[in-house]
């Protein structure tokens, strides 16, 4: 049931969406009939990132950039050569009062987020946003009371949850999971300085099932691997070791009983490892046993999710703008981002297990 469930919730998730003009007629302007017309707010490194794929849309007409920082802005400017030129803002206030944009794309520093996002809302603007929805429990609380009350939908842009590796396992039946360890991904390693989780939520929303909710979150340290890349100082090229050390870990319980562990650190990853009764899955081997069987990962089986994770998530928002249900996004960006601020909490007052908010009460 599980694995259905997973089936569902990646389902062509690699694949562009060739035509949005079966969108709801109520996004589009009635004087632009080529695609939704999308506004960015941020131009830094994550926004001109999300810019570059949402340029290779033919049917994604981008509207509006904004960037209080002129140089950025200039930077995101550069990528519009041989497109149409958006409308340029030097504030977020500016661009949310345009006619001219149905979605904004939030890409500000995290501790910003919730403001712009509410006030997106508030404007009439769906929302996509980073994995960080806001800075306490009250704040995400708001933005989904926002979202239900103006209608709007809020879509976490996490993209580590659309990599190929996962999305190619994401139809893979483990049996009953027992215990799940989801990091970065190994093959390129976060940077040292990152406000964003280090974990694929989403992903891991979809693997656990549904009706298979949070219980608790506690901040805790296990001795386990780690994987770290070294670069030969002649050659230039890295190659990935294998530690073990005491690593800081956010530690979820679930209703059914798993132990999920959530890299939290820079510098080195811990890999994504998936335990069930009926095989096992660790990312940076490469390798899969279900049952008694073990064998390589399938190639060409990871071959058939080619788009860049970017161009994945821009998809899934794509899919969801299309959803008449905007509290089913919400809710979902608000768990992904309550895990974030429960865990920091509880590492600053000694590993305190705090009850997850129940997710129809957020």
């Amino acid at each position: 049931m599980h694995n259905q469930k997973r089936r569902e919730f990646f389902r062509n998730v690699a694949l562009i969406v060739p035509a949005l003009a079966v969108m709801p007629s109520s996004l589009f302007s009635k004087n632009v009939c080529k695609g939704l017309r999308i506004g960015f707010i941020g131009t830094g490194i994550w926004g001109r990132l999300y810019l570059s794929a949402a340029l290779t849309q033919k049917d994604l007409t981008i509207t509006a950039i904004c960037d209080a920082d002129k140089a950025s802005l200039q930077e995101g400017l550069q990528l519009f050569k041989g497109f149409h030129r958006p409308l340029v803002f030097d504030s977020w206030q500016q661009l949310l009062a345009s006619d001219e944009v149905d979605v904004v794309i939030i890409a500000t520093p995290a501790h910003t987020h919730y403001t712009i996002a509410k006030a997106a809302m508030l404007a009439g603007k769906h929302v996509a946003c980073g994995p960080v929805m806001g800075e306490t429990v009250e704040e995400h609380k708001d933005i989904v009371k926002t979202s239900q009350q103006t209608g709007r939908h809020y879509f976490t842009l996490d993209e580590q949850s659309y990599r190929h590796d996962l999305q190619a396992i994401a139809d893979v039946d483990f049996g009953t999971l027992d215990q799940v360890i989801a990091g970065a991904p190994y093959d390129v390693l976060p940077p040292q300085a990152d406000t964003y989780p280090l974990y694929p939520s989403l992903f891991l929303q979809g693997l656990l099932g549904p009706g298979n909710q949070i219980k608790t979150v506690a901040a805790t340290t296990k001795q386990m691997d780690y994987v770290v890349h070294k670069v030969n100082p002649k050659t230039g090229k890295h190659k990935m070791l294998v530690k073990k050390g005491e690593i800081p870990l956010i530690c979820l319980t679930t209703t059914n009983g798993q132990q999920v562990y959530l890299q939290t650190e820079k510098g080195y990853t811990t890999g994504t490892h998936i335990h069930g009764t009926g095989g096992s899955w660790i990312d940076y081997t490469r390798s899969m046993r279900m049952s008694d069987n073990q064998w390589e990962e399938d190639q060409l089986h990871l071959q058939q999710h080619a788009a860049s994770p970017v161009a994945s998530a821009l998809n899934e928002l794509f899919k969801i703008l299309k959803s008449s249900v905007p509290q089913q996004s919400v809710h979902t960006a608000a768990n992904s981002s309550l895990i974030a601020l429960l865990g920091r909490q509880s590492a600053t007052q000694g590993g305190k297990i705090f009850a997850f908010p129940d997710y129809r009460l957020i």
